[in-house]
């Protein structure tokens, strides 16, 4: 399905030998795919959209989730659209399973599997955020985050507040140490207190 708005399912009746109906028993027969030729289709992908699929897989491992996922969505209405050429009738959740097979026989790894590899947990994905500096180039999305996304669903209400719990310990340990650099104790706890706020806001903006 696509991350940012699904595409109609096709809602026709199945009448046997490979044909299923569209709009009503006259208004014409489609042919319906078996998983041999989704397993065609999916090499054939494969083949085609080879050096997507390298991209893609080169933006998990530096950390881009976002743009990895975006292209990755975009790649699913273009096969959705370039499937139509054999005749066969997909619905979202057959494109999904040509569009995994063939980033996996493309890049040797399930696109969950890539996720689950490249990608850290929200508690620490949030904590890594608040640390100076290395908050600037750590990937902001999170492992729960991502296969949502991909599944076209929010993110876990659980999952979120696991995020925000880790950004509100780092950014107030970072900032008391600020704090305590100009004021001892109670620049330690005014700077603390003021790196929870922003732990907080920046999970909630997110």
């Amino acid at each position: 399905m696509s991350l940012f708005g699904g595409l109609a399912l096709n809602t026709g009746s199945y009448y046997g030998s490979g044909y299923t109906s569209v709009g009503g028993a006259y208004s014409g027969y489609t042919r319906v795919a078996s998983s041999t030729n989704l397993n065609r289709v999916s090499r054939d992908i494969a083949s085609g959209y080879s050096s997507d699929f390298d991209i893609i897989n080169t933006y998990f491992k530096q950390g881009k989730t976002d743009k990895a996922l975006a292209m990755y969505d975009s790649l699913f209405d273009d096969i959705k659209s370039s499937t139509s050429c054999y005749g066969y009738t997909l619905t979202d959740s057959q494109v999904e399973t040509i569009l995994n097979n063939a980033y996996a026989s493309t890049t040797g790894s399930k696109l969950t599997t890539t996720i689950q590899n490249e990608t850290t947990s929200p508690f620490w994905t949030g904590f890594v955020e608040g640390v100076p500096i290395l908050g600037l180039f750590a990937n902001g999305t999170s492992d729960a985050e991502a296969i949502a996304k991909l599944a076209g669903q929010n993110t876990d209400a659980k999952d979120k507040i696991a995020e925000g719990f880790g950004a509100v310990l780092s950014n107030a340990g970072s900032y008391a140490a600020i704090g305590a650099a100009f004021g001892h104790i109670p620049g330690a706890i005014a700077g603390g207190l003021i790196g929870a706020a922003v732990g907080i806001f920046k999970t909630i903006i997110k």
